[in-house]
Formats: C-alpha cells, sequence, structure tokens
C-alpha cells in the first residue's frame, strides 16, 4: 500500500510538471529568433540575414515583439515591396502631444528614434542604436502595425510588431 502511494505521488507529480511546463510554453514561449522571423516577416529566410535576435513582451491585450538582425538592401526591399511597407510619413509619425502645453508639436526625427529605442530597450530588454540614417517603413495589418528600420550606411535593420 506505502509503494502504491508514493507511485500515484511520483505520477501527480509528474502531471502537475507537464501541465506547468505547458502552461509556461503557451504563455511564455522561449525565443526563437529564425522561427519568429519566419512567422512575422518572411519565410523562406533571405541568404543574406544573420545575427537574428529577438525580444517580446506580452501583455493581456498587446504584444510587442522585435526582431533585430543584419539584411543586405536588395532582401530588405524585395521583403518591403512584397509586403507593401511605406515609408512613414514624417509630418503624422513625429507629431506627438504635450500635456504640459496641451497641443500638439513636431518633434525631430531624432527624438522619435530615441523614443524608440527607448521603448524597445523598456519592453524587450534589446539595445539599438538609432542614428538620422536610418529609414523607417510601416505597415498596417487590423490591430497590429509593423515597423521596419534600416541603416542605410549599414546592413542593421530592426523589426518591430506592434498590435494591442
Amino acid at each position: 500500500m506505502k509503494k502504491l502511494l508514493q507511485i500515484g505521488i511520483v505520477i501527480i507529480l509528474a502531471i502537475v510538471i507537464l501541465v506547468a511546463y505547458s502552461f509556461k510554453q503557451w504563455f511564455f514561449p522561449t525565443p526563437n529568433p529564425t522561427k519568429t522571423f519566419r512567422y512575422l516577416v518572411v519565410n523562406p529566410i533571405p541568404n543574406s540575414v544573420t545575427s537574428i535576435q529577438e525580444g517580446n513582451s506580452i501583455a493581456m491585450d498587446s504584444v510587442f515583439r522585435v526582431l533585430t538582425f543584419q539584411i543586405n538592401k536588395s532582401d530588405l526591399k524585395i521583403i518591403l515591396d512584397g509586403q507593401h511597407f511605406t515609408p512613414i510619413d514624417e509630418n503624422q509619425e513625429f507629431k506627438r502631444w504635450d500635456s504640459n502645453s496641451n497641443q500638439e508639436i513636431t518633434i525631430s526625427k531624432e527624438d522619435y528614434l530615441n523614443r524608440w529605442k527607448q521603448q524597445i530597450h523598456n519592453q524587450v530588454k534589446l539595445d539599438v542604436s538609432f542614428s538620422n540614417s536610418w529609414q523607417i517603413f510601416i505597415l498596417k495589418e487590423g490591430n497590429g502595425t509593423k515597423y521596419f528600420f534600416f541603416d542605410t550606411n549599414s546592413t542593421a535593420a530592426v523589426f518591430v510588431a506592434d498590435a494591442h
């Protein structure tokens, strides 16, 4: 009887561990940058894409996912054109509401990029270095928006998927 009780306890513990692991994988998946790139950006991954890093933040009502990587300009152009990304409208994107003066203000591209840099660091713990040489592209899909940031002086790229 004691042996049967021990076996029952081991079985129950195994089930609890399995359920806990399934819960963790469902709500807090282990980052897989290659898989995420294929899912969010393009499949198959172009040969020029290297050094993919991933960060994500998942809340009850939003998902914020970031990929940093290297890509050559011709492969990036194929992705942007194929998915119909467009350059951001700087007149619209650089406008912010200033709560101190209760009016709309226009910020500089540098300030805009610094806000993105800070948001990416705060939410997903990835550090990016933006400068004014970066181009920004946007694609709105349903409740989400995808952004591509690309350094025209290198092969550095940052992809952001933001859904609420």
